[in-house]
């Protein structure tokens, strides 16, 4: 698996953290370096290789994804498969996107759901019915992970401004 990640010092940890685990990572953001990092990930998929993305972007607002994974999905033509996971301990960072540190040592589950298709042809439409179904999955497969974890859910961040840019 690849995992976009951005340059950022933070991404950087976060790369070298996953990278134990033998998850590549592959570096950029819609703010620096998306072009290039689009085009990594479209080569890893057209490779048969899986390419994780977290939709929310790098400045937010939390638990809203962006248009970037479903318009990934139409060029490449990859079905999205909503994942995420819950430790049974952690500490939620006050960033931007409440970043989660699982403890170590923690138990904790992962959780996904049905594949999202976005079709080659879609228009603004249907891509944004599509962004705001990974969204809804993505935010109910959370809650469901929490909950089996015993913690209290995050909450999404209000829709303040109008999502997917």
């Amino acid at each position: 698996i690849n995992m976009l990640i951005s340059h950022h010092r933070d991404g950087q940890i976060i790369a070298r953290t996953v990278g134990h685990f033998g998850i590549a990572s592959l570096g950029g953001s819609t703010s620096h370096g998306g072009s290039a990092a689009l085009r990594a990930m479209l080569r890893a998929l057209k490779a048969g290789e899986y390419v994780g993305v977290t939709p929310d972007g790098p400045h937010g607002p939390h638990m809203r994804a962006s248009l970037g994974i479903v318009s990934l999905a139409r060029l490449s033509g990859v079905p999205i498969i909503p994942v995420t996971f819950a430790p049974s301990r952690r500490h939620l960072l006050g960033s931007w996107d409440r970043f989660l540190l699982a403890w170590p040592f923690s138990k904790g589950v992962i959780v996904w759901g049905e594949t999202i298709r976005v079709p080659g042809d879609a228009d603004q439409d249907a891509l944004e019915d599509a962004r705001r179904a990974v969204e809804e999955a993505l935010n109910g497969l959370t809650r469901e992970a929490d909950r089996l974890c015993g913690q209290t859910p995050v909450e999404p961040a209000p829709l303040t401004a109008e999502p997917g840019g």
